[in-house]
């Protein structure tokens, strides 16, 4: 079995959620991805989405994306967005909803490895 073109996780500490996405993120995905955002917007915590090693996004991802930032209870943060991911914010004008972040703020609840639980079977931790 080939490995996976595109990844995601979800972990959540006691406040926050952190949505982690990596390789390519596309229509390929897109089951596993809605299913991880519906997690998230279920637990109602703010929620972190990190970009960083997003090596592709198509608009069925965008789309996961806009729900995500419909449906929180605060706006999304994006964790260190590469440049196209940011451009297609700035197209799509999801930079409107979303915050992005130039670094990454770690969890509030002190190490990011302690007090993380892992939801859902989407693939590999990170």
């Amino acid at each position: 079995m080939s490995e996976p073109i595109g990844q995601v996780t979800v972990r959540t500490s006691t406040t926050r959620t952190r949505l982690v996405l990596s390789g390519e993120v596309d229509m390929s995905l897109a089951d596993e991805l809605s299913a991880a955002v519906d997690e998230v917007l279920v637990l109602g915590l703010p929620v972190d989405v990190d970009v960083r090693d997003v090596t592709f996004l198509d608009s069925s991802g965008l789309s996961k994306l806009v729900h995500l930032a419909t449906g929180a209870v605060t706006r999304p943060r994006l964790i260190e967005p590469p440049d196209f991911v940011t451009f297609l914010l700035e197209v799509t004008r999801l930079d409107e909803v979303m915050d992005v972040l130039e670094s990454d703020p770690g969890f509030p609840d002190g190490d990011p490895a302690s007090g993380l639980v892992e939801l859902g079977d989407h693939r590999d931790a990170v």
